[in-house]
């Protein structure tokens, strides 16, 4: 039989008492550290040559940004690091990290030239679509070609989105533009921080 009423609390364990005490102790400090952690995180890009960040490891001399990207606190603690994968390494990059003890933002250093989460240059993409445009053929392997073919797609929702382009042959100027308004270009999210006024004339 399920009592309930003023003697509920009566037939609970002891053992549920006490959970319940210890939750009610920590809530107040627990919601205020989750608040404080809670910064989000920032990319930022450092001019570094991948290969000597990759042979030295965790005893490459990164430069500490000087301030915090975010609310822009002079002064970040050190975050560890992050292993990032990118094309001609078979083996993560260790990438530093920062953190503003005022905000919480954590800033992740990541390679200049390089979009966040493609671990292809900028450069060599750019590279890739041209080629595909002006021939209809990829560069790169075969084995490659699908996540090539995503790059080209997403370029299209992107010219179609921002410049209301469906024409191929200006999809490299497209690229072009993008790029320089702050918008990645091949990415899979249709960016909403930028607006179409922002974008450079053409």
């Amino acid at each position: 039989m399920i009592r309930s009423g003023p003697d509920e609390g009566r037939f609970r364990s002891a053992a549920t008492r006490r959970a319940e005490s210890f939750v009610r102790t920590l809530r107040p400090f627990s919601v205020g550290l989750r608040a404080h952690r809670d910064g989000g995180r920032m990319i930022w890009h450092v001019a570094v040559e991948l290969n000597e960040v990759f042979a030295q490891q965790r005893t490459y001399p990164w430069q500490r940004p000087k301030e915090c990207l975010r609310c822009r606190r002079l002064g970040v603690w050190g975050h560890g690091f992050v292993g990032r994968y990118f094309d001609g390494f078979d083996d993560p990059v260790l990438l530093r990290c920062y953190r503003c003890p005022d905000c919480g933002c954590v800033m992740t250093a990541r390679p200049t030239g390089y979009f966040r989460r493609i671990r292809t240059a900028v450069a060599s993409i750019r590279c890739e679509l041209a080629h595909r445009l002006d021939t209809g053929r990829w560069l790169g392997s075969p084995a490659c070609a699908s996540g090539m073919r995503h790059w080209l797609s997403h370029l299209r929702r992107h010219a179609l989105a921002w410049l209301g382009w469906t024409e191929e042959h200006g999809l490299l100027d497209a690229f072009d533009r993008l790029l320089a308004a702050g918008v990645v270009p091949v990415g899979r999210a249709i960016q909403t921080g930028n607006r179409i006024g922002d974008l450079p004339p053409q």
